[in-house]
């Protein structure tokens, strides 16, 4: 992993060389104690290290300022200790992104360089299990709050890494840290951001031609922030400045669509071709996490449609999130719901993916690592219907042809589709409940049809599961079957297409779910196998 991970930054190029050039920069930090004790004194009932150590503790609200001045403190003039250096890794992480863990993995490397197996603490087995503290989930939830690769950075960490391994191999082998997981953990990360971002390349080619990397920062200038001016060097400095654009245009009034365009803008029309593909049609981007998903999906549930839109807004700049199409799904229903200016913009959303979509044709067919689609069906579906040209929202293979006796009840359709735009679909739903002269069994069943495909093309795949369940339940589909089918195949076909998105989602029991697609999918063969085919092959 660790070996990928140096040829894919490296090159032919020496790691271990540049990164003792960039290890230089912490000369002072690497000063001996004294010369009668290089590495000083175990800290462990100083007074200092007990208060990092707490501060590191903490479950929230952590002073990482506090932190890494106390390891200034500690090891240049107490201790050469690496529980210390881990403590200031994960400070600088956590303060400061990637940035700040290629810096503590440099001090690291050039500890260990220069002190060797004389590290504090002196029991191997306290060593050891310090060092390997950085593999743990502490610092990889640090990782996650900075999901941008910035090239340059990353190169660093990886030679730390790289140099970190060398000296380690010296080492007795029941004395050596393993930290290969820190490495996996780096490897997954660079795979999740689609490998170095092409906006990052500026900073690489910078490392390349051999520019060395500043000296660490002092306690009393490492703490400032960058001028809100500095020159743009990395894929991670664009997304940062281009994320406090956005924070500001979204805080003025009616600011939230300039700024949605402005991440657009950034994140898609720099896109100017389709992610490549493995052998088995997959690209190399790692799927959204799983617990975002879950988040999405709780909100959309619960109608929190503010929260929704926030959210989605936030994901849409992490990672590689701007591919994850889903996104721009449950975005327009939060705008849809969430009344003036927002349910206006919803169109605008709309038309800058379909632009998007248009200048990478399929993108919403294509799929991460693992198989997960970039778009669910539910989201195609909508991409087809409400994105890409406005087609007709009935595919033609689900729509079931009306007979003339129905056509005051099924050609509402088009209306109540058009105040589903305008009103939204509960109050779709009311006008089609109040349409005039529905009085037969038959009259009710087309009504509620009706009702299902209004709310399936809404995005209220509740109510139409709801529905259809009762169509397919009735005893009216008995005698359709046989004398009407094309009506209860319709209604069969999107059953089975609301259950196939249920699954794909992980919602509800998946067995019960298998066995109810099962039965669906006999039931249309039973009806007519040859369009059964097609539908089941979609």
């Amino acid at each position: 992993m660790l070996q990928q991970l140096i040829t894919s930054c490296f090159g032919q190029r020496d790691p271990l060389a540049e990164t003792r050039k960039w290890v230089n920069g912490w000369h002072h930090w690497l000063q001996p104690i004294d010369s009668s004790s290089p590495v000083g004194e175990d800290p462990a009932y100083d007074d200092d290290f007990q208060r990092m150590r707490d501060e590191v503790n903490k479950l929230s609200g952590v002073d990482t300022d506090l932190v890494c001045s106390l390891a200034e403190t500690l090891l240049t003039a107490r201790c050469k200790d690496v529980r210390v250096a881990t403590y200031y890794i994960w400070a600088r992480l956590h303060r400061d992104g990637e940035a700040g863990l290629a810096q503590g993995l440099l001090l690291l490397a050039g500890l260990v360089s220069t002190f060797g197996e004389s590290l504090l603490p002196a029991r191997k087995n306290s060593r050891r299990l310090a060092l390997e503290w950085l593999t743990g989930g502490k610092l990889q939830d640090s990782l996650y709050l900075y999901p941008e690769v910035a090239a340059a950075d990353f190169e660093k960490i990886v030679g730390a890494l790289a140099l970190l391994d060398h000296l380690f191999a010296g080492w007795k082998e029941e004395n050596r840290p393993a930290l290969q997981g820190l490495a996996a953990t780096m490897h997954e990360r660079l795979l999740r951001s689609g490998g170095a971002p092409s906006t990052a390349r500026p900073a690489m080619e910078s490392a390349v031609s051999g520019e060395s990397s500043p000296p660490p920062l002092s306690s009393q200038t490492m703490h400032s922030s960058p001028p809100p001016t500095q020159r743009i060097q990395s894929g991670r400095d664009l997304l940062d400045q281009a994320r406090e654009l956005s924070r500001y245009l979204r805080d003025q009034p009616q600011g939230w669509l300039s700024s949605a365009r402005l991440m657009r803008s950034l994140r898609w029309d720099t896109l100017h071709q389709l992610p490549p593909q493995d052998a088995s049609g997959r690209t190399r981007l790692m799927p959204p996490r799983s617990e975002l998903r879950a988040q999405l999906k709780r909100l959309h549930q619960q109608q929190h449609w503010l929260e929704l839109l926030e959210q989605t807004e936030r994901m849409f700049a992490e990672g590689v999130n701007h591919f994850w199409l889903d996104l721009q799904w449950y975005t327009c229903q939060a705008l849809s719901k969430s009344g003036h200016p927002y349910e206006q913009w919803g169109d605008i959303i709309k038309r800058d993916l379909g632009m998007f979509l248009e200048r990478l044709p399929d993108l919403e067919l294509q799929s991460y690592n693992d198989g997960t689609p970039f778009a669910d069906e539910i989201t195609r579906q909508w991409i087809d219907q409400h994105v890409q040209g406005n087609q007709a929202p009935i595919e033609p293979d689900l729509q079931a042809s009306a007979s003339h006796d129905d056509n005051d009840i099924l050609s509402q359709e088009s209306e109540a589709l058009a105040r589903v735009e305008n009103d939204g679909i509960d109050a779709a739903l009311a006008w089609l409940g109040e349409l005039p002269e529905v009085n037969t069994l038959r009259q009710r069943w087309l009504q509620r049809l009706l009702m299902a495909r209004v709310s399936e093309q809404g995005g209220r795949t509740d109510i139409a599961l709801a529905l259809l369940n009762e169509l397919n339940s009735s005893p009216q589909p008995l005698q359709l079957q046989y004398w009407e089918p094309e009506l209860i195949f319709e209604v069969r076909a999107r059953l089975l297409k609301i259950m196939r998105v249920k699954m794909q989602r992980s919602e509800g029991d998946k067995t019960m779910l298998a066995q109810q697609i099962d039965t669906l999918i006999a039931g249309l063969v039973a009806i007519d196998p040859v369009k059964a085919a097609l539908v089941c092959g979609q």
